[in-house]
């Protein structure tokens, strides 16, 4: 089991194309440098009506299986 930590600031309108099917996966830089994808659908119980933000931490499996997603901070 891993866990990696990285910051997000998408805007509403962004996450709308998310939504809308027109992407459906994010691409962030952790704080340690690596480069992730994931599905977008896992942010959605963090979405607000100004979109979602803060700092996350996404644990995954040996596998690079998707296990949970925890929103650290609203920074």
């Amino acid at each position: 089991m891993a866990r990696i930590r990285f910051y997000l600031d998408l805007p509403a309108e962004t996450y709308r194309q998310y939504y809308q099917g027109q992407a459906n996966m994010v691409q962030v830089q952790a704080l340690d440098g690596q480069n992730l994808r994931f599905p977008a659908a896992i942010l959605r119980p963090y979405l607000s009506h100004t979109g979602v933000s803060g700092l996350f931490e996404l644990e995954f499996d040996e596998n690079q299986r998707f296990i949970s997603l925890q929103r650290l901070s609203t920074a």
